[in-house]
């Protein structure tokens, strides 16, 4: 990727443009550089040129929140919208920021420095009086299309009261509202009426290719007036289909390779609690340890990946990676450090594909819940 710079500068001296990675002279007078690096969660960074060392030593001296740091130096969409997230930090006497998240190619943003403002915030007379203000555009690397590699949970019959999706992409998308291109189709073709609790922007992780989808929960009001009633999205015993239309675009202005449908059989809703009790577990060991756990309910797999983790009898967490093969089917890989006697830690609020946890069953009113911090145990020994 690259990041091209046009500049609108308002006094002071200038300095000359280059850009790291990918040159490109835009202008020859600008207070600003940037460097562009590989997708990834840092994606990039804008810094100013050389700072006076007097005045980096006064910076230095403040530890500045992120909102002090945006008064006189930020990163926006407009000149009156909120400043982008971000970190900052000092550099060889440049100061340098760094987006929290991905940017959109398409978005041309306004990056300022000001001297005034800098000298207020300090209370302090600076020499220096300038505002620099140029504008900023990342331009994505050349990247194939984006593709939906895969949604989550993948089972032919789903239970009634499912509560989420899991859309995965090849690579980052862009900003655009995922509502305007997902839909769920009844047998008859027709479109549900906002079946997805609307997250402004979408609900990602942190380089937007994981898109969670999150139904209405059941006991939602359907109908309209007196013919209102109470019940979940799906219906058991009717047939949907998961739609995502190819014209929604990746962060690099391409739309997706294909669209996507999948069928969602309904059945039964599945109220109760994850009962661990029922966890069928065998393990074995060799160049690695290998647990293979067959559950009584599908669970919601990022949340398993990251709330199951092992430990040997004098209580040491082991190294360890999650895999499922199926949605009621996972084995826990783990380094081995010789113990035979182990422990499956099990965090309460583990969910199942509808909310339930080993505590409670989601639909319970929440008085009637039982909260707990306490970690589940299975233990279990190698063969």
């Amino acid at each position: 990727m690259k990041i091209t710079i046009s500049s609108i500068i308002k006094g002071g001296s200038y300095s000359l443009l280059c850009f790291l990675l990918t040159i490109n002279f835009v202008s020859a007078q600008s207070f600003f550089s940037a460097q562009t690096l590989p997708q990834t969660a840092n994606y990039g960074s804008i810094t100013t040129r050389l700072v006076p060392e007097s005045i980096v030593d006064l910076i230095q001296k403040q530890n500045f929140t992120f909102e002090q740091w945006a008064t006189f130096y930020h990163v926006k969409t407009n000149p009156n919208g909120p400043a982008v997230l971000g970190s900052y930090k000092i550099v060889n006497n440049h100061l340098e920021f760094s987006p929290k998240f991905l940017p959109d190619a398409k978005v041309r943003y306004i990056v300022t420095f000001s001297y005034p403002n800098l000298a207020q915030l300090l209370s302090s007379q600076l020499a220096e009086q300038a505002v620099y203000s140029d504008i900023v555009s990342f331009e994505p690397p050349e990247t194939t299309q984006p593709e939906i590699t895969s949604v989550i949970p993948n089972l032919e019959i789903v239970p009634a009261n499912l509560l989420r999706f899991y859309v995965y992409f090849s690579s980052p998308m862009g900003l655009e509202n995922p509502y305007d291109f997902i839909k769920i189709e009844d047998s008859e073709g027709k479109t549900l009426v906002d079946p997805f609790v609307i997250v402004p922007e979408g609900l990602w992780n942190i380089d937007r290719t994981r898109l969670t989808l999150l139904l209405h929960p059941g006991r939602i009001k359907q109908g309209v007036g007196p013919n209102m009633t109470e019940g979940d999205i799906l219906r058991a015993g009717n047939v949907y289909t998961l739609k995502i239309d190819s014209k929604w675009k990746g962060a690099s202005g391409e739309p997706l390779k294909d669209s996507f449908s999948r069928p969602i059989n309904a059945s039964n809703p599945l109220r109760k609690a994850i009962n661990v009790n029922l966890w069928a577990l065998k393990a074995e060991q060799n160049q690695i340890g290998i647990l293979t756990i067959v559950t009584d309910h599908p669970l919601d797999q990022p949340l398993a990946k990251r709330m199951l983790f092992i430990r040997n009898k004098e209580g040491k967490i082991l190294p360890s990676q999650v895999e499922f093969t199926s949605p009621e089917e996972m084995k826990i890989l783990w380094r081995p450090d010789g113990s035979t006697d182990l422990e499956l830690h099990i965090d309460p609020r583990l969910e199942d594909v509808c909310g339930n946890t080993p505590l409670y069953a989601f639909d319970l009113d929440g008085e009637t819940r039982v909260e707990s911090s306490k970690e589940i145990m299975l233990t279990f020994k190698v063969q």
